[in-house]
């Protein structure tokens, strides 16, 4: 669990130099700032080195990604979309659908989910925020099925891109789901998510109401 976004940048540029065949990407927001772009640097080596590489931002949350930028990402070889742009004619409903994930997956193995973005403030570099805490996890093995899974769900809604996630390795369970499961919702479907999660033989289930929610599985 990364606390600081010094701590979890540095472990996720160095996963990223690592990187032999795919990484997904998606955050709501993306500066144009020397630490994201810092970032960007290494997405276009990556793809320029025939890593498949997939770059999501929410419409809104990546506005300081300019067309120029965009253009110099899709000549190296990056997939870049904004993510849920406006739509009409229900403007307002579109608008207020925001896509607040920040997710990471690499190779099938490796990925990050959490507060963060990417950006100088999360640095503490923005005198006005001052200090930034959130958190974020590093996710190693069969966990990082579910992020793929969700980030190319989202990727196809975007895009119109269909692509379906990479097969879980030889240590999953042999209905190809992960030992864990990531429950990914709107706040309508949440509940209703968690409570189709009953094949689970020995479980008990706590649900804190908080702005997050927080599930236990034992």
């Amino acid at each position: 669990m990364f606390p600081e976004g010094s701590k979890l940048y540095t472990s996720l540029l160095t996963d990223m130099k690592q990187v032999e065949s795919y990484i997904y990407l998606q955050f709501f927001i993306f500066r144009d700032d020397p630490i994201s772009m810092k970032f960007i640097e290494l997405l276009k080596e990556k793809a320029k080195h025939g890593v498949d590489v997939k770059f999501s931002v929410d419409c809104f949350g990546g506005k300081d990604i300019s067309s120029s930028l965009i253009k110099e990402m899709e000549e190296s070889g990056i997939e870049f979309a904004f993510s849920r742009p406006l739509q009409f004619p229900h403007l307002f409903y579109s608008l207020n659908h925001r896509n607040h994930r920040k997710l990471v997956a690499i190779d099938g193995h490796t990925s990050y989910i959490g507060g963060f973005n990417i950006g100088e403030e999360y640095l503490g570099n923005n005198e006005k925020l001052g200090y930034w805490r959130d958190y974020h996890l590093r996710i190693q093995g069969n966990g990082t099925y579910e992020i793929e899974k969700q980030f190319l769900k989202d990727w196809g809604e975007d895009t119109g891109a269909t692509k379906n996630p990479h097969s879980l390795n030889k240590t999953a369970s042999s209905n190809n789901q992960s030992a864990y499961q990531l429950v990914f919702a709107t706040g309508e479907t949440l509940e209703n998510q968690v409570l189709d999660i009953d094949d689970i033989p020995i479980w008990e289930k706590l649900l804190v109401n908080t702005p997050e929610w927080i599930y236990y599985y034992f």
